[in-house]
């Protein structure tokens, strides 16, 4: 709800600020993100039951929230494809889904956007994003994510990341990066929840 930050959406305290601390402290190579729930000690829990407690159906809730409140905006910003954040595969293979794929794919049933869950691939296994602090969260994204070289031209030029958690959008960004670099012209991103902006 508002007041929140005119880009990546995280809660604000002062109705007079445009962006958050994140945003007014880095320049995000993504458009504008979306985010249902504050990233608070229920919506942690929630989250955890769902990502490692093999949880699936959760997604489904998520989801009618995530189009209740957003499903008009999506539509209007008309991605060609909506694209799910990663995982490593060995992550992958240990917890048997990908959270943000699931998401992705409900998003799509409803508004019949495509799903490319191999446009992006995560290269090397990453340390947990939550247990580090800024400069160590870059540096544990460098080189993290590549565009997979069926995809090295781009045939779309806007889309659409879609992930479960977004903290200080390093995660994101990293990603953005890679997609700008083989042309895709404009990234949204919309996540499950999100970390407050002050």
């Amino acid at each position: 709800k508002d007041p929140k930050c005119l880009k990546c959406g995280k809660p604000l305290e002062q109705e007079e600020q445009e962006y958050c601390f994140d945003c007014t402290k880095f320049d995000f190579h993504y458009n504008r993100g979306y985010a249902l729930w504050v990233y608070d000690k229920n919506v942690k829990k929630s989250i955890a039951n769902f990502k490692f407690y093999n949880r699936r159906e959760y997604s489904k809730y998520y989801v009618q929230e995530m189009l209740h409140y957003y499903r008009d905006e999506i539509i209007k910003i008309a991605p060609e494809v909506l694209i799910p954040v990663p995982l490593h595969k060995s992550k992958l293979k240990e917890r048997g889904f990908n959270q943000a794929n699931l998401l992705a794919r409900g998003i799509s049933k409803s508004i019949g956007v495509p799903v490319v869950e191999n446009y992006l691939v995560r290269c090397h296994k990453t340390k947990a994003q939550k247990r580090l602090n800024d400069r160590e969260r870059a540096k544990n994204l460098y080189g993290a994510f590549e565009v997979n070289p069926i995809y090295s031209t781009a045939p779309y030029s806007k889309v659409m990341l879609v992930d479960d958690i977004y903290t200080t959008g390093r995660t994101i960004d990293a990603c953005a990066k890679v997609l700008l670099l083989t042309g895709v012209k404009e990234i949204d991103f919309i996540s499950l929840s999100i970390g407050k902006g002050f």
